[in-house]
Order: structure tokens, then C-alpha cells, then sequence
């Protein structure tokens, strides 16, 4: 406990142990996200970890300190003066840090269970080693960050798919698959982690996935560190030739030596298809020590690094525990000198290919919480989250198609919406009237309207849009959060069983030339209605919102007969806690105008007359990047999909800091996402132009500093 207390005081982390950072103090504009600094002292590596992490920076994990230029001069006038050998002032010159490790074991106990998720999440999009097992630091057991994977994605192509073109999309924490283990026993003088980037590393192309001696601030010794289990993927592409495994892996990588860490290594065990254990020699301790894995399951094989000849030693208690592990001869790979590194990789690779393609256990990281809840805690078991599940499992226990689930249970958002959608730009347009009078045609749209509303006035809201409404409204804060990523997890999960395929088959179709555009129009049609996501149900309370106006406009209802009147100044509130709220409903290409309108003077209302906002839009072709450019830019989470796009257009608030809103001119800035323009699926219609030209005007007009995106080709040879 001292030692994790010395290192949040050097990191100036001490006063988040209680009061947790959060997201949106990581999102904020400030004086330090504006500046490409280099750490200079041990305070500033939390944040430098945090803002490149968030931006997808792969120099993130680099701890290593820099001297202010005045400190350098000062240290080489003292240079001159000084007679000792050289070798020594090069030590001096040294400036001490921490191992990456350690700031992110030191970053991820001082965050609240939101900003962890964040940072995972960015961190597999780097690609870097995630921490599945925190040490426990201030706990009684290790934590396992099952919470904190929710938001995973994966897709990739198995080999039995290769020859079809399908691929398999999962949530991480869902997906079942071998697990492979690596531990050490005693020192080592070759390093594990090492080891293990070049297994993962596909043939010329080296990756360092884990952390290692020989890696920029790997050499600094861990301080809190040990005792944390990582966990790496390795996903196929379908190519025989190239994969290095037919089928997904999970690799596990616990940091120090299992004797210190039995409860991890134990852990590893009961999870584990298989556990790698490295060692330069197996003593009488070291055998008792294994002899009482002999009721495992587990599989168990010994990497042996012989740095001069065979220990005898080693080898006689092996066979002694070959007897009681049951281990047969390929279970013990020997790494000796007359066995380069490459052809050593490639024997450890083959060996795992072995287990991969015979291994009858497979795991998922949430059954993983279930098999050792004995010997871990969990991070979802909190009440929050688990009170947010259960009142999410009322509600998502229903849907189990999501088209018809919109169809019955959101219907207001549906082809009336369209309709209505429509007769208004058509009412301003009059572009259809023909030989009919002015007047009459004005008459007929009218009447068509009206109708349409009279149908609205008589829909009532239905029992899952009313849990919705109870719990954004009614749910403390945190419980809320919690309540609305349980929503999108459950939503985002149903509605991928059915889109997988059906986004596959839209981009095939998309770079097929001369394609049947009515085929991918209807293709388009077919997952826009499979898709089913937390803003559903947001249009949803829009359009009872708006026809609840027209009600009130209309005469036909006392304002005091309200009773979604307060939906936009929760909405409003929503919008300050980071959630992204719709602008545009892409599925109608329209504004619900009241309901926009009034979450938006709320919003004013709550920042106060006197805030300036700077509004930022990013605008450009279809699939050229633009929510991943301002993911990357301001760490935020729209949605991205490389199947198919999103639609319409969101919004989300960023605040900025004190000491940057003079240098900015502004207290907030609105960042606005939009859908792509040239969709493929909107080519084939007559006024697709005059869709992407709409969208184009609006977002200029309301951005104060609009982006443009266009695709990139390479240049012909």
C-alpha cells in the first residue's frame, strides 16, 4: 500500500483515489490538449498518456521524461568543469521515470468505470495489450475489468468462412474462444513479453503488443504493476497462407513470477486451454510448488531456456512432474544454443496451432467472471451497473427482431414519419402540384398532413418506451450512464445477429461496378430497418414530442394536459453529460423542428446566457473517415461502422477549459457528425443531389468552422 500511495503522490494522483477522474474531465479543451508537449516530469505522464491514448496514439505508452533546455545548459556548463570520465556524466544525464505499466495501473484506479471503458477502447484501437486482471492494489483480489471490454468489437474472417467471404462480428466479452496463458517462473534472462510479440507478429512484420525490457521505458522497474494480467487478441483474415492461426486466440501475459502471484496464476488455470510456463530451472521448491496443479484441467506446457547446456537438474524434476501434470514430450520446448530466436518463435507457434485446433475448452471473458468468481472481483458487480442490467433486461427482454420490434413498439418514427416528412418539404416546394391550383393542391397537402397527424394523436406510448422514459428521467446520474450503455450493449448485440451478413453483402455490392442501384436501395432499406440503437428510441420520444405540439397548436390539448413537455430539458442534460443527440433523423432526411428547437433552448438555458459556443461540423464523401477523424481528434465516440455508414447527423458538447477559453474565444464547442454524401444507395434516386446539397447547406450554415473529408486513391503508376 505504500508503494501504491508514493506512486499517486509522483504522479499527483493521490486526490483522485476517492473522488475518480471521469471522461468528461478528459474531454475537456485545455491549455495542455491544445500543445504537442513532451512530458517533462512524473505529474505530466497521466495526462500525456491520456490525451494520446484518446487521439489513438501509439507512442502513448512511452513514459520517458525530457529536460527543459535551461536544465540541459546548466548540466553542460557543469560539464565542463568536471574531470570525472565521461561514462559517469552519462549516467547523470539519466532522468529517472516509471514504467508504462504503472502509470496505466495508476490512471485506470484513479478513473471511474466510464472513463476505463474509454480507455480500453482506444487502446484496442491502437492496438495494445488490454489489462484484464488489475492487481490488487486496494482491493482484497485482483479486479477483472469485464465492464471496462464492453464496448469491444471485433470482426474477422475464421478459415471456415473463407471460401463464402463471410466474416463474424462480436462483441469481445461475448465471444468465445482458446485461451492461451504465459508465465513465469524465477528470473528469466530472456524476456517473456518479447517472446510472445514476436509469436503474435505475422512473418516481416513485427509488432511490440507488450510491453518489454528492450522497448522506449520498458527498462524502468515496475512498482505496481506486478501481479497484472494482459490479454491480447489474435483475429485471422481468412487467408491460409498469412494467418498464423485458423481461429481467434486470446493471449494472456501475467506480469511477475507465480510465486508471488499464485491467486493470478490460479486464476490463469482455471480459464486457461492451455498455460505456457517459463523458466531457466526447476528446483525442489519449484516442484512442490507444481505438483499441486495436478487436480487442474489445464493443460501445461514448459518453455526451458538453456542458456549453455541442459541443466540435469531441471530436466529430473521434469520428468518427475511429468508423472503428475501428465505431460507428454511435446509439452516441453527447450531453448538452447544451438536454437536461433526465429526457428524458436516459429516452434511455439506451431505448438500453439496444436492446441488451437484440438482444444475443447473455449471461454469467453464473461463466462471468465462467472468460472473464477472465487478467486476474483469484478468490476460490473457494483449496484449501479447491476440495477442499470436489470432494468435494461426489462426492456430489451422483448425484442427479438429488431425490425419488428420498430414496427410495433416505435411506430411513430416509421413510414408516417417519412410520409409527414415528405408532405412538408413538399408543402414548401409545391414541386408536384401540376395543373392543380394553387390553393387546392395547398388544401390537399394539408389534408394529407392532417391525417397523418390525426393517426399520430391516436398511438399511445408502449410499455418498453415508457421503462426508457422512467429511466432517463428517474435513475440517479451514475445508474443512468450505466442504464444507457447497458441500452446500446443489448440493442447493438440483438441487431448484429441479422447485420453482419447484410453489411458484408452492402459493401461487396458497393464496389461492384455497374451494381443494380434499386438492388442496393432495397439492400439499404433492408438494415436501416434491422438497425435498432438507443437514438430509436430517442426519435421515438421525438415524435410523440411533436405531436404533442401540433395537438397544442391545434387547440386539441391544455398545455397543463402535457406530458412529454419535459423530455427536451432531459434531453438538454443528456447532451451536457457527453451523450450524442440526433440532429437530423437520417432514416426521414428531416429536422423535427420542434423537438430540436426546444432541446436547444433548454441547453442555452442550462449553459447560460453569457457562454459563447463554437460550433465544428465535418462534412464529406461517404466511408472517407470523418467520425473517425473526430473520434481521433477530441477523443469523443460517434458511431463507425465500415459496413454501412451512419445517417443523419449528431451532435455533442465539449467544454472548454478557463484558462484556453480566452485563447479560443469560446466557453464550449459543439462538434457535429454528418452522414457521408454519395451514398451509393441514394445514387439512383432522382433528387439524391438535392439530398446531399440539403445537408451540405445546413451544416455549413450552422458550423462556425466546417471540415471537409474526400477520399484518397493511390495515384496510378
Amino acid at each position: 500500500m505504500e508503494t501504491l500511495l508514493e506512486v499517486l503522490s509522483n504522479l499527483n494522483l493521490d486526490q483522485h483515489r476517492d473522488s475518480k477522474l471521469k471522461l468528461r474531465n478528459v474531454l475537456e479543451i485545455s491549455l495542455e490538449s491544445t500543445e504537442n508537449t513532451t512530458p517533462k516530469s512524473l505529474t505530466d505522464l497521466p495526462g500525456d498518456f491520456l490525451r494520446k491514448v484518446m487521439a489513438l496514439n501509439v507512442m502513448a505508452r512511452n513514459t520517458s521524461l525530457v529536460q527543459n533546455p535551461d536544465e540541459e545548459n546548466e548540466d553542460d556548463e557543469k560539464d565542463l568543469d568536471m574531470t570525472e570520465d565521461f561514462l559517469s556524466q552519462n549516467e547523470m544525464d539519466t532522468i529517472d521515470s516509471l514504467n508504462p505499466l504503472d502509470v496505466l495501473c495508476a490512471v485506470l484506479l484513479c478513473s471511474d468505470s466510464f472513463l476505463q471503458q474509454e480507455i480500453l477502447l482506444k487502446m484496442s484501437m491502437c492496438p495494445f495489450p488490454l489489462p484484464l486482471l488489475l492487481p490488487a492494489l486496494n482491493t482484497p483480489k485482483g479486479t477483472l475489468l469485464l465492464w471496462a471490454m464492453r464496448d469491444i468489437v471485433r470482426k474477422w474472417r475464421p478459415h471456415s468462412l473463407a471460401e463464402s467471404r463471410g466474416f463474424r462480428e462480436e462483441s469481445l466479452v461475448l465471444t468465445s474462444m482458446p485461451t492461451i496463458s504465459f508465465v513465469r517462473m524465477g528470473s528469466c534472462s530472456f524476456s517473456k513479453s518479447q517472446l510472445l510479440n514476436e509469436v503474435l507478429s505475422p512473418s516481416q512484420q513485427h509488432h511490440d503488443f507488450f510491453i518489454h525490457r528492450d522497448m522506449e521505458s520498458g527498462n524502468f522497474p515496475r512498482e505496481i504493476a506486478d501481479g497484472l494480467i494482459e490479454i491480447s487478441w489474435y483475429f485471422p483474415g481468412g487467408t491460409e497462407n498469412s494467418d498464423l492461426f485458423p481461429e481467434p486466440i486470446a493471449v494472456t501475459n501475467l506480469r511477475g513470477d507465480i510465486e508471488s502471484h499464485w491467486l493470478q496464476f490460479s486464476f490463469l488455470a482455471e480459464v486457461s486451454s492451455a498455460v505456457f510456463i517459463v523458466t531457466e530451472s526447476i528446483g525442489e521448491r519449484e516442484y512442490a510448488l507444481l505438483s499441486s496443479l495436478k487436480e487442474s484441467s489445464c493443460k501445461y506446457y514448459f518453455i526451458l531456456n538453456c542458456k549453455n547446456k541442459k541443466p540435469k537438474e531441471s530436466l529430473g524434476f521434469l520428468n518427475k512432474l511429468a508423472s503428475v501434470l501428465k505431460l507428454s514430450k511435446s509439452q516441453l520446448l527447450v531453448k538452447d544454443s544451438t536454437m536461433n530466436n526465429a526457428g524458436f518463435v516459429k516452434k511455439v507457434q506451431s505448438t500453439i496451432g496444436i492446441i488451437v485446433n484440438s482444444s475443447l475448452k473455449t471461454v469467453s471473458l464473461e463466462a471468465m467472471a462467472v468460472t473464477a468468481h472465487d478467486l476474483i472481483q469484478v468490476d460490473e458487480n457494483c449496484q449501479a451497473c447491476r440495477c442499470a442490467r436489470k432494468y435494461t433486461e426489462e426492456i430489451t427482454a422483448e425484442i427479438r427482431d429488431g425490425a419488428k420490434y420498430k414496427r410495433e413498439m416505435l411506430s411513430l418514427r416509421g413510414d408516417q414519419w417519412k410520409n409527414l416528412a415528405k408532405l412538408e418539404k413538399e408543402m414548401c416546394r409545391m414541386k408536384r402540384q401540376g395543373d392543380v391550383a394553387t390553393e387546392d393542391y395547398k388544401s390537399e397537402l394539408k389534408q394529407k398532413w392532417l391525417e397523418i397527424r390525426r393517426q399520430w394523436n391516436q398511438c399511445d406510448r408502449t410499455n418498453g418506451l415508457t421503462k426508457f422514459i422512467n429511466g432517463i428521467e428517474h435513475l440517479p446520474t451514475v445508474e443512468k450512464h450505466y442504464f444507457l450503455k447497458w441500452m446500446k450493449f443489448s440493442l447493438d448485440n440483438i441487431a448484429r445477429r441479422n447485420l453482419s451478413k447484410m453489411q458484408a453483402e452492402y459493401k461487396e455490392k458497393c464496389e461492384t461496378p455497374g451494381v443494380d442501384r434499386k438492388q442496393l436501395e432495397e439492400l439499404d432499406k433492408l438494415i436501416s430497418d434491422s438497425s435498432l440503437g438507443v437514438e430509436h428510441f430517442m426519435r421515438e420520444l421525438g415524435q410523440f414530442y411533436e405531436a404533442e405540439c401540433s395537438k397544442v397548436k391545434e387547440g386539441k390539448m391544455e398545455e397543463s394536459q402535457r406530458q412529454f413537455s419535459h423530455l427536451p430539458c432531459t434531453t438538454a442534460d443528456l447532451t451536457l453529460e457527453g451523450f450524442p443527440v440526433e440532429l437530423i433523423d437520417g432514416d426521414a432526411a428531416n429536422i423535427p423542428m420542434n423537438w430540436v428547437v426546444d432541446v436547444l433552448t433548454h441547453l442555452h438555458i442550462r449553459l447560460g446566457d453569457g457562454s459563447k459556443m463554437v460550433v465544428i461540423t465535418v462534412l464529406g464523401v461517404q466511408s472517407t473517415g470523418k467520425s473517425t477523424l473526430l473520434n481521433t481528434k477530441f477523443g469523443l465516440h460517434f458511431a463507425v461502422s465500415s459496413g454501412r455508414c451512419m445517417r443523419g447527423a449528431f451532435m455533442t458538447l465539449i467544454k472548454v477549459t478557463e484558462a484556453v477559453q480566452e485563447l479560443l474565444g469560446c466557453d464550449f464547442i459543439l462538434v457535429i457528425d454528418t452522414e457521408g454524401l454519395k451514398a451509393p444507395e441514394l445514387t439512383a434516386l432522382e433528387d439524391s443531389y438535392q439530398h446531399d446539397n440539403e445537408l451540405a447547406t445546413l451544416v455549413i450554415g450552422l458550423s462556425d468552422i466546417p471540415s471537409l473529408t474526400w477520399p484518397w486513391r493511390m495515384p496510378k503508376k
